[in-house]
């Protein structure tokens, strides 16, 4: 699995964090196929806990 999490500075001080993920292989294949998947749920909850820190 490969990641990458670029991160860009917008106009009136905002960001922007865009995630990407390529996954090859047989495990990532049946990972992929899990429900919740873990995968997109810990994808989710880093830009969650950006927010959440960002606006206390």
């Amino acid at each position: 699995m490969l990641h990458a999490w670029p991160v860009e500075d917008l106009p009136g001080g905002r960001v922007r964090v865009l995630t990407q993920e390529t996954r090859i292989g047989q495990p990532a294949a049946a990972l992929a196929q899990e429900r919740p998947n873990p995968m997109l749920d810990g994808h989710q909850a880093w830009p969650d806990g950006l927010v959440g820190t960002a606006s206390k």
